[in-house]
């Protein structure tokens, strides 16, 4: 059996390799292999352009191909394209956090809602919901956003330059707005893959559970088998890779 590697589809901007990054070198305790979609950058793809969905299903089919066990993306926003990837590969696919949204739910007392906090919330759809499989209708949620502060405008760049210190400080008080406007939040669900780096202090600063690509990303490798050397090479055959 070859070991176990994770699939990273990522946007065709300059990754943040800081550790608790996606790209970060010590985030993950496993091997992450990663790959860039042409033409997703963050303004198009948080503005629902579905002209990328036969791009990020073409890379996934490429990682498929070169042996990755499971494959998740760097950008909760392409949870647009869910059904399309997942249909595309073998593999499990996880293309943004919004999945956790009903898990989460399920673990408060009733009465409680899930706080999701997002890189753009008016951006951020009931499109988004249903494609991760719910609806705002079924699952009360509060959600806010960064959207107008220097780490949003900063993630907007091709080449963005993020200081830790600044991103969690963006995050932790658009949770406590979040959280002031709606005291009926019971957990935190993060859709934004940067904000990781951020949920310590969330939790510190509210005492509640955070959710994030990180936990997500976890759970879905760890649910993974390793894949043969065999079983690449036949979906490559079938695929008419070389």
């Amino acid at each position: 059996m070859t070991g176990k590697t994770l699939g990273i589809l990522e946007l065709e901007t300059k990754a943040i390799e800081l550790p608790g990054f996606m790209a970060g070198p010590r985030t993950f305790a496993f091997p992450t292999k990663r790959l860039q979609v042409p033409g997703a950058f963050t303004r198009n793809i948080v503005d629902g352009d579905k002209s990328v969905e036969k791009k990020y299903v073409a890379a996934a089919r490429q990682l498929e191909s070169e042996g990755v066990s499971a494959i998740v993306s760097n950008c909760g926003f392409t949870g647009l394209f869910q059904a399309a990837v997942s249909e595309a590969v073998s593999v499990p696919v996880a293309m943004s956090s919004l999945l956790l949204v009903p898990f989460v739910a399920r673990t408060l007392k009733a009465g409680r809602k899930v706080g999701i906090l997002t890189y753009d919330a008016p951006k951020l759809t009931e499109d988004h919901f249903a494609c991760a499989g719910w609806s705002s209708e079924d699952i009360s949620v509060a959600v806010g956003g960064i959207e107008g502060t220097e780490l949003w405008y900063e993630f907007a760049n091709p080449a963005p330059s993020i200081d830790a210190s600044i991103l969690i400080k963006d995050v932790r008080a658009a949770a406590r707005k979040l959280l002031d406007a709606n005291p009926e939040i019971g957990a935190f669900v993060f859709e934004c893959t940067a904000f990781p780096l951020a949920a310590n202090a969330v939790m510190q600063d509210t005492g509640l559970r955070v959710a994030d690509v990180l936990t997500l990303t976890n759970m879905v490798f760890g649910m993974s088998p390793a894949r043969s050397s065999t079983q690449v090479a036949n979906e490559r055959t079938a695929r008419g890779c070389q």
